[in-house]
């Protein structure tokens, strides 16, 4: 249906184009004989002009076809510059081997040969013709540039799709070894603590690791599985640490990429408060910020002593998928005092989820 309904446009381009070109031609007449002081048929004028480009038009359909299958590209110039010209003087003889005949019933008088005629006029008809197909070849090369354009940007969407399922599963490990680590330390010591970190860590599995999980998902469903983690982490540092969370109230709808927290978090407890003597305290924050969303984690741990770890997998993996979901668009600071401790800000465009997809959902 799309085939044929292109073909009909090409037609009704070209026949509306070739009219347009008729009329110009007899406007062009009718100056030259009012300036002549000849008389003027302006049907007879109309009838000649309508002819001799309708002819021309009824071989549009042949250049529009061999532009498509043999269009004239560095490759294939030295074979294909012969077709095309061989093309134009077969088009050239059958339009007026067609407009001939016509011409001579609408002048009512006698017309030259068929090759002189031909002989004639041949360049300027070639012209035409020409004209035609630098157009067609115009368009032809358009449409194939757009559609690489649009097979790059799809190349390119994969591979952004590729990637961020290949950090979302190197992420999804880094925590899990870390907590059966921690499981498998106090299963001597307090089996009833391990057993309780065990199933948490299965429910937040069963959040965590989808078959076909969402590069975005909404705040309040990101804080409802940092709250699983942060279970499994009140059982291993037992009463060492406590954790406040400030979300407010307009942002809980706001798009984060999921399982975004959880390794910000957790290098706050690992590298944080995990390395104090005294009592920890986790803060995390989450607000806007004009047209950002500004996701905050804090703790008290020794600040500087962080940079002898680098980011390590969490962060380094977080920052490379806010730049795949984002680009220049998102940010990720980390900053740190001597006995004060460190934060880390995650900044990322604000977007609220509609809350037509809510009620649906």
């Amino acid at each position: 249906m799309s085939t044929r309904r292109n073909n009909l446009i090409w037609w009704i381009a070209g026949f509306g184009i070739s009219t347009a070109f008729a009329l110009l031609n007899v406007a062009q007449a009718i100056v030259r004989l009012t300036y002549a002081e000849q008389q003027i048929h302006l049907g007879r004028l109309v009838s000649l002009a309508l002819a001799d480009w309708y002819t021309c038009a009824l071989f549009f359909p042949l250049f529009v076809v061999a532009i498509r299958t043999w269009p004239l590209d560095r490759q294939h110039l030295a074979t294909r510059i012969p077709l095309h010209l061989g093309l134009t003087l077969a088009a050239v003889v059958g339009k007026y081997a067609l407009y001939l005949p016509i011409r001579a019933v609408l002048t009512d008088s006698s017309q030259p040969p068929f090759v002189q005629g031909v002989a004639v006029s041949a360049i300027s008809e070639a012209i035409a013709f020409g004209c035609v197909a630098a157009v067609l070849h115009a368009i032809e090369f358009h449409g194939r540039y757009r559609e690489r354009e649009r097979y790059t940007l799809q190349l390119q969407a994969r591979l952004s799709d590729a990637q961020l399922r290949a950090l979302r599963a190197q992420l999804n490990p880094h925590f899990l070894f870390n907590t059966l680590n921690a499981a498998t330390t106090l299963m001597h010591r307090d089996p009833d603590a391990a057993d309780a970190m065990l199933t948490r860590l299965g429910e937040l599995l069963r959040l965590t690791l989808r078959s076909d999980p969402e590069h975005e998902t909404t705040l309040r469903e990101e804080v409802a599985v940092l709250d699983r983690y942060l279970d499994i982490m009140r059982i291993r540092f037992s009463d060492r640490v406590t954790v406040s969370s400030g979300v407010e109230a307009d942002v809980e709808n706001a798009l984060v990429p999921s399982f975004i927290l959880q390794p910000i978090v957790e290098n706050a407890f690992e590298h944080g408060v995990g390395r104090l003597q005294r009592p920890g305290h986790i803060a995390i924050e989450a607000r806007a910020d004009g047209e950002s969303l500004l996701l905050a984690v804090r703790d008290n741990g020794p600040g500087p002593a962080l940079s002898e770890h680098g980011d390590g997998v969490g962060l380094a993996n977080t920052r490379r998928r806010l730049h795949e979901l984002y680009g220049d668009r998102a940010s990720l600071k980390l900053t740190g005092m001597a006995q004060v401790g460190t934060t880390v800000e995650v900044r990322i465009p604000l977007r609220l989820e509609p809350v037509a997809m809510l009620a649906s959902a």
